[in-house]
């Protein structure tokens, strides 16, 4: 690598450094406020928080390091525009394409770990996060249940309430209990309720203690009641293998084999968002560009509206191809050619030789 090389690597993966962090600081406020809530209203176990924040992290990384990369480049280029030093290099023989030689360089080890976080990570932390949310929907920790209010599990087959039992550690005590065996309401009320493993099998139960259960079918009078120093219910556990994994958390290999538009579209979409990258680096260039000691904050104007163009150019793609709408030969690359198309024109408007062109046209059709 030559010293201007190493000077935009540099100076470009220290910036979109920044850029990165501070983007997946932002989208995941958002996200942790929401969880924090659910953990607070038993929705979701606080002992498995830090994992979703962690997949949250794989989920938005993929997404934002195409916009961060094409931000960071205007960043460099820019300041390298207004501190004279583009003109140093264009004196000392350096041109543009030597300058895009340098930012595809430095393309090439983003595109690799977009890459994996698009093809591989994100859909794996999709399936992840799918995976823990149906087992809090459908497995019973009773960590999480609040006390004076009636917690619901199992989609509705086990209410739990207790009067007593914030601290996590402790037992719940005063606790009533509604659930389902073999189609037969019961309820229970009990005095303190904890929760065991079994060490052999894994399988859970909720352990009652000094209490009465009532088991009948409502309407008639024909109940059991049973007096019990202590009670245990199995908590049925779910197979997660015959789990469907959502379209989003499917492997990227399977999407691409299948014959599925939704799938074909999603897998382009994947594509779409690495190759965005190129796209990006190609536009960051002439769009960098400004007179030494002036701002460039037009060109960053223009910027801004080019990526919320293609970003929702992209969803529209990605929704007629679903749709049927448009071909499925053409699928979501017109979007990147058109982009492209984009980027050349900005290069053109910007080159040379469109200016002599228009020069010489001028003194040709208005001579003094």
């Amino acid at each position: 690598m030559s010293i201007i090389d190493r000077l935009l690597f540099r100076e470009v993966f220290k910036t979109l450094a920044v850029i990165l962090f501070v983007l997946v600081i932002v989208m995941l406020t958002s996200q942790l406020v929401k969880m924090l809530g659910k953990a607070a209203d038993g929705s979701i176990n606080p002992n498995v928080l830090a994992t979703l924040v962690g997949l949250q992290t794989i989920k938005v990384i993929g997404v934002l390091l195409p916009p961060a990369f094409f931000f960071s480049l205007l960043w460099v280029l820019g300041a390298m525009y207004r501190d004279s030093e583009m003109i140093s290099l264009f004196a000392g023989g350096i041109g543009i394409v030597r300058v895009y030689k340098s930012i595809f360089l430095i393309c090439l080890p983003v595109l690799v770990i977009a890459s994996v976080l698009m093809l591989q990570a994100r859909p794996w932390a999709y399936g992840y996060i799918d995976q823990i949310k149906q087992q809090q929907r459908d497995s019973t920790d009773i960590s999480g249940v609040r006390a004076g209010h009636f917690n619901e599990f199992q989609r509705g087959g086990l209410v739990i309430y207790s009067e007593g039992g914030e601290n996590p550690e402790a037992p719940l005590s005063k606790v009533f209990v509604q659930d389902r065996q073999q189609g037969k309401l019961g309820i229970v009320f009990s005095g303190e309720a904890s929760q065991s493993i079994d060490k052999i099998t894994g399988e859970r139960f909720i352990i009652l203690k000094n209490g009465m259960r009532y088991v009948g079918s409502p309407g008639n009078v024909d109940y059991t009641i049973v007096k019990f120093r202590e009670y245990g219910i199995r908590m049925p556990s779910i197979d997660l293998g015959s789990l469907t994994l959502p379209i989003s958390a499917q492997p990227s290999l399977l999407l691409w084999m299948s014959d599925d538009l939704r799938s074909a579209a999603e897998i382009q979409s994947r594509i779409a968002t690495i190759l965005s990258i190129f796209i990006f680096a190609t536009l960051a260039v002439p769009l960098a560009k400004s007179q030494p000691r002036k701002d460039i904050f037009g060109r960053i104007m223009a910027a801004l509206l080019i990526y919320f163009i293609f970003l929702n150019m992209q969803r529209v793609a990605e929704r007629w191809f679903e749709t049927g709408t448009s071909p499925e030969w053409i699928g979501l690359w017109w979007v990147s050619f058109l982009m492209l198309g984009i980027a050349g024109f900005i290069n053109l408007y910007d080159s040379n030789w469109l200016a002599a062109r228009l020069r010489s046209y001028r003194i040709r059709e208005f001579p003094k």
